[in-house]
Parts: structure tokens; C-alpha cells; sequence
């Protein structure tokens, strides 16, 4: 399972802003998942924009349990 996140450039770029406080408004404002960083800089992870799921696997299938 690997986590894919914007890199700083990137997120400048979705939200055009350069500042912390800029970056936030702009994530809240338009839903993007988010977190903050213990620097304070936001951290987007990319399956917030896609829609696609960090990772595929398979749901666990029901087995009956066998009494005897």
C-alpha cells in the first residue's frame, strides 16, 4: 500500500496560493481532504482528488463456519 501526496508545488498550484494561511482557506472553501503538517504547511493526498481509492483490495468474503 503506498500513500501518494501532492508535493508543495502542486498544492501551490491547485490552490494558487503560496502561504500557509492561503493554502488552508482554499482547501476548506472548496471540501479537498486535508491535514496539516506539524511544520503547518497543508498535506493533500492525491486519491482526495481523484476519487480513487489508496488502495484496491478486495473485500473479505463470507465463509460459512463448519459445526460437526
Amino acid at each position: 500500500m503506498t500513500i501518494q501526496f501532492l508535493s508543495h508545488e502542486q498544492v501551490c498550484e491547485l490552490t494558487g496560493a503560496k502561504t500557509k494561511a492561503g493554502q488552508i482557506t482554499v482547501l476548506k472553501r472548496n471540501g479537498i481532504r486535508h491535514t496539516i503538517k506539524r511544520n503547518g504547511w497543508p498535506c493533500v493526498v492525491t486519491s482526495a482528488l481523484t476519487g480513487l481509492p489508496a488502495t484496491a483490495s478486495e473485500a473479505p468474503k463470507w465463509q460459512p463456519r463448519l459445526v460437526g
